[in-house]
């Protein structure tokens, strides 16, 4: 379960990082993430957007202790839950800006990532219990199982497109 541990964390921290990384990538980036934030009231924008983005650039450097670097993860995936929840129920059209440049605007294909991203965090959990062996090869394979897992999730709406019907809305 040890490597299970390791992949989880990989897979966690390169979201993270991405999510982070699109955000803080310069002036631009960061005013068009916070100009996103239309249900925080105008002033407050920029400091929700820095908040948010520091938050996530802290996550990768936290997996260093997997336990917080899993309860920061785990934290931050239900209060972004919260607001795609929030933003779905009043009907607000705010673009997800999870990785860049998206127009997708957040909708349940973005809860469903979550979801399953705060099942990679109850498995890294569980994981946290139960000792195991690390070998070189099983680091190498559970690093390649977290990256590829962490790309996956990280074009999860690329994937989800490819399912939409003709509405926009997943099938």
């Amino acid at each position: 379960m040890a490597l299970v541990l390791v992949a989880c964390q990989i897979l966690l921290a390169a979201v993270f990082a991405v999510s982070a990384f699109t955000k803080l990538r310069g002036g631009a980036a960061l005013r068009v993430f916070s100009s996103s934030l239309v249900m925080v009231p105008a002033r407050f924008r920029r400091p929700v957007a820095v908040a948010v983005a520091a938050a996530e650039a802290v996550v990768p450097v936290a997996m260093l202790l997997p336990a917080l670097g899993l309860a920061v993860s785990g934290a931050l995936l239900v209060c972004f839950s919260a607001w795609i929840t929030l933003s779905i129920r009043r009907g607000t059209r705010i673009s997800c800006r999870c990785f860049g440049a998206s127009e997708v605007p957040l909708g349940p294909s973005h809860l469903v990532r979550n979801s399953l991203l705060l099942a990679v965090v109850v498995l890294g959990g569980a994981s946290l219990a139960v000792p195991g062996d690390l070998t070189a090869a099983g680091l190498a394979i559970a690093a390649v199982a977290g990256l590829v897992g962490a790309t996956l999730l990280i074009v999860f709406d690329d994937i989800a497109d490819l399912f939409a019907d003709r509405h926009g809305e997943a099938a």
